[in-house]
Parts: structure tokens; sequence; C-alpha cells
């Protein structure tokens, strides 16, 4: 090995250590709880640029599509003593509906899907939350889309809370999962061929008001 190879690979192995310890060093300043029983309690605010909404539907037989909603409001209340009480609120922006193809997302819009004009949002609040273990819990509720509204199992996963370092703000994020039929909510346009079942992914973080 050559000098100059042997220089490099100490520089890479030195920036290594660097980053590992920037990583732990992280921690220190701005510890992130993994036990949701060290959150905040109180009325937190969805923050849009760090929560999404993505969908999975089957498309033909041959591969499952995959989508996303790009504009997200919503809210948390969240109750530490008692986490059965806590409730959530997620607004969907429809017309925000991002597919990575243009002529298809605007088919969406339409009125024989999710006809944006005549119903912008479609949103989900929580009824009942059933905790699974300490981190998981089953969140109750009823999704209303097109007007129609009908309930909704949410698997929800609690994933770290603590001080965000970039706004000095109290942040509780969360993952969760969901399966519907879209004919449900009269979405029945090009079935059966794409699928009647559609599989939801939010990612969500909430910032202490």
């Amino acid at each position: 090995m050559t000098i100059v190879k042997i220089q490099h690979t100490v520089l890479a192995f030195a920036l290594f250590l660097g980053l590992v310890g920037c990583a732990a060093a992280a921690r220190v300043v701005y510890p992130v709880n993994t036990d949701p029983l060290e959150s905040k309690p109180g009325i937190y605010r969805l923050d849009p640029t760090h929560a999404n909404v993505t969908f999975a539907v089957n498309h033909l037989g041959f591969s499952f599509h995959h989508g996303r909603f790009n504009r997200l409001e919503g809210s948390l209340e969240l109750n530490i003593d008692a986490p059965q009480q806590s409730r959530v609120f997620i607004k969907i922006d429809t017309a925000s509906i991002d597919t990575n193809n243009v002529e298809l997302d605007t088919l969406l819009k339409e009125p024989r899907m999710f006809n944006a004009a005549r119903f912008p949002a479609a949103s989900f609040e929580s009824t009942a939350i059933r905790l699974i273990s300490e981190k998981q819990a089953i969140i109750e509720g009823m999704l209303t889309i097109k007007g129609v509204r009908k309930p909704l199992s949410l698997s929800a996963i609690f994933v770290g809370s603590g001080t965000n370092p970039e706004t000095g703000l109290k942040t509780v994020g969360f993952s969760g999962t969901a399966e519907l039929k879209r004919s449900d909510f009269d979405l029945k346009a090009w079935l059966p061929f794409v699928g009647d079942k559609v599989t939801l992914v939010l990612q969500a973080e909430f910032i202490k008001n």
C-alpha cells in the first residue's frame, strides 16, 4: 500500500470517527426520548414539512403503484397519564396528490375519483385509542373522503420525542399504517384492473404549541 493510500485510509477513518462522535454528541445536546412516557403532554400541531401520507395500490397485477399527498394539516392532544384518551386529527389536501405522473394526477383529481374541486379535503379523526404495547397502539377513527365517512383502524408506532435542535420546539413523532377499500369511498375508477385495497402509510412529526 502506498503512502498516499495509507493517508487516504487514515483520513477516511478519522472522518468516520468524527461523524460518529458528532452523532453521539448530538444525542447528548438534544436527547431523543424513545420512551413515550417521557414525552411532554399537551396540544401539538402537525409539522407539514415533516409529515406525509403515502399510498400503494396493485397496478394490473404487475406491481404496486405508489403515490403521496404533499399538503397536510393536523393536531394531536397528547395525554401521557391516560394515553388512550389522546386524540389526533389529520386533514389532507386532495389536490396535492402526487404520483410522479402529471397525467395520472389530473385524472385522480377528477369527479370519478377524488373530485378535488368539490371535495378539497379528506380527513381522519380518532375516536378511540387502544394500547398494544409500550410504543404501539391501534387508533380507531373515522376517515372521510368525498363526503363518505367510514371507520378506519390505524396501527401506530411511537418513534421519538424531544426538543428539535433546529427549531428549539418540543416535537413528537409517530408512524402509522392502515388498509382500506377505495370503492367504499366512491373511488371506483379502473376497478378491477387496478386494485381495490389501498395501503396507507402516515409519517408525522407534531410540534408542541
